[in-house]
Order: structure tokens, then sequence, then C-alpha cells
């Protein structure tokens, strides 16, 4: 059984990036992947401070709610990222759990540990929403992120979909070739 992590990574619930997701998770869930929801704003995740806990065991050493995402990251087959755009990036939510997974990035670089045991290159996608209709590089910098986000759980960037000129709240949710597309990318992810 193949398992899929969707990260929701708005402040907001029930905004463009959320319903995008859903849509995800229901096409990977009706090809038979078992999803878990990381929803971001419902948990405590304190910024990296920068310590160098993590260079001794590869584990993050803050005791907060991130302690319970790590593994569900390292057992994924699948990982979907969702998020508004603000200021040409992530929102500070997700980038604060991003940052936490310096953890992974010890591990790989610094201890020469797998990410997986197994070996397993997991496959991710991206969903990025934003009110502004035009900008040139409007999309770059939150790319940038995921992918390296991405690179260092072994995750290979199968994709994305970056909406534009989403300014109203839930106005995803009338958009049928949107709600499709990112259905039917969540269904063909784990294939």
């Amino acid at each position: 059984m193949l398992r899929l992590v969707g990260i929701f990574g708005s402040p907001r619930r029930d905004g463009n990036s959320d319903i995008l997701l859903n849509s995800a998770i229901k096409g990977a869930e009706s090809n038979g992947a078992v999803v878990e929801k990381i929803i971001i704003r419902d948990f405590q995740i304190a910024p990296c401070n920068s310590c160098g806990g993590c260079w001794e065991k590869g584990v993050c050493v803050i005791d907060d709610d991130m302690q319970k995402m790590y593994p569900k990251l390292v057992d994924a087959d699948g990982i979907i990222v969702a998020s508004p755009i603000y200021f040409m990036g992530v929102s500070a939510q997700l980038k604060a759990f991003i940052d936490r997974c310096q953890a992974f990035w010890a591990r790989k670089y610094v201890l020469h540990l797998p990410i997986r045991d197994d070996g397993r290159i997991a496959k991710g996608f991206f969903i990025a929403t934003a009110a502004r209709d035009t900008g040139e590089g409007l999309f770059t910098g939150a790319v940038k992120t995921i992918k390296a986000f991405f690179h260092v759980l072994d995750t290979q960037y199968m994709g994305d979909i970056l909406c534009a000129g989403l300014e109203e709240k839930g106005v995803a949710g009338k958009k049928q070739e949107l709600l499709q597309q990112a259905f039917d990318a969540g269904k063909k992810l784990l294939v």
C-alpha cells in the first residue's frame, strides 16, 4: 500500500491552496493511496534556531509538534505540498516546517546516513496559489524552496500546479479545470 503525505501550508483554512490539495488527495485516494494530512496551522512548530544539535545524530533537538512529522515524511512514498505565495515565497508556517528539516540535511550530508533505510526515493508535487495574476518570477522562489526540500528528503520533484489570479478565498473551488488538474496530479503521482 502506497502512502502519501499532503502538507497544507496555508495559515488560512479552506483557502485556495487547501481546496486544490484536497482535490489532489482525492485523486491519490482514488488510486488506492493511503493519505496522511499534515495541516501545519494546527501544530506548534518553532523555527530552526541553528543550534547545530542535529549534526550529532541527524535528529532535531527542539521538542515540539515537529517531532511527530519526521516519521511521516520518512514513511511517505509521495509528498504533495500546497502553499499560498507571500512575497514570492511559501507561507511562513510552511517555511518554518521546511527549515526544521535541517535535521534531514545533517543526517544526509554531515552523517552520511540514508533518509529512508530502504533507500527508496519518494515522489513529490507542489501546488502554489497566488492572488497576483502576473509578475515575473512570481513562483520562482517558492519552487526553488520546494525543490531543495524534496532533494534533502530524497524525493523526486514530479511537477507542479502554479495558479495565479486567485484573489478571492475559495475561488479555486469554482474552477473545474484546476480542480481536475489537481485531481489528476494526485492520481498519477504514485503510479
